[in-house]
């Protein structure tokens, strides 16, 4: 299965980032782009171990889909050798992919920067025909998705220079 890794460091400390990505519908509206059109249909909240987020976007070739999306790991920031770091996991039950596991990992570089790393596990399926759509179209599509998410976080939680 495809991984693909995004990575940025914010000019924000962990705990306000931590705070942006916990308030899902808010930080899902603000860091998705806009041609994907997404609607958060129903969340559980607060994020847990557990939680599942319901939503609805726009997708290349298929157009609008359901996505079922559940939390499986869920750790607020807590101390480790090197300093501080946070995590949560969430996997699709139900949508567009034949399987996703989307891992967020927060690391506090010092007391005002943060870096932020996606990490995707994803399969299309359809056999050699969802291995010529992901060459050609989905693993473009989500570097662009994931290029502009974290331009937004830079946007959004930066402190001013």
């Amino acid at each position: 299965m495809p991984t693909l890794e995004f990575e940025t460091t914010l000019s924000a400390p962990l705990a306000k980032v931590w705070a942006f990505y916990e308030d899902i519908p808010a930080s899902l509206a603000a860091i998705s782009p806009p041609a994907e059109e997404v609607t958060i249909e129903s969340v559980d909240l607060p994020a847990r171990e557990g939680t599942r987020l319901v939503i609805t976007a726009k997708v290349p070739v298929r157009g609008r889909v359901k996505w079922i999306a559940k939390i499986v790991a869920h750790r607020p920031p807590h101390a480790v050798v090197f300093g501080e770091e946070a995590r949560f996991v969430d996997v699709q039950e139900e949508g567009p992919f034949k399987s996703w596991r989307h891992e967020h990992e927060f690391e506090a570089i010092d007391a005002k920067h943060t870096r932020v790393i996606d990490r995707i596990t994803y399969a299309v399926g359809l056999g050699p025909l969802g291995r010529v759509a992901d060459v050609l179209i989905v693993r473009p599509k989500l570097r662009a998705m994931f290029r502009y998410r974290h331009e937004r976080l830079h946007r959004l939680l930066d402190a001013p220079a």
